[in-house]
């Protein structure tokens, strides 16, 4: 579930950029940049975004593992391994996202924004 409440939030933020910036978008459209281009740059800023909010959410979360396993006696351990397949969750969730928010640019039409 968590995973699917991230991929809508980080939709909302990258379809408002998009849409603040739609006629930037629009604009490299008409200079002749292709709709793979466009995928190309919206997924990069998905990837920052994923890599951004990743690094201040595993401190977060080692804190609070720290936290549960002082509370409750239970063994806690944050490995590499779950460290690594969150961290791809994360990207993959941001590439979903990214890819949701991309259709708005590809359906603009340049002659249509500057009107």
């Amino acid at each position: 579930m968590g995973f699917i409440v991230g991929v809508v939030i980080v939709y909302q933020v990258l379809y408002k950029d998009v849409s603040d910036h739609l006629a930037e978008y629009a604009t490299l459209k008409a200079m002749g940049y292709s709709n793979f281009y466009l995928f190309k740059l919206i997924l990069q800023e998905s990837l920052l975004l994923s890599i951004c909010g990743f690094l201040p959410a595993l401190l977060a979360c080692a804190i609070l593992y720290n936290l549960t396993q002082s509370a409750t006696g239970l063994i806690m351990e944050l490995g590499s391994d779950r460290i690594l397949q969150l961290f791809l969750l994360t990207i993959a969730m941001c590439a979903i996202s990214g890819t949701l928010s991309l259709r708005k640019v590809q359906n603009a039409d340049p002659a249509e924004i500057f009107d």
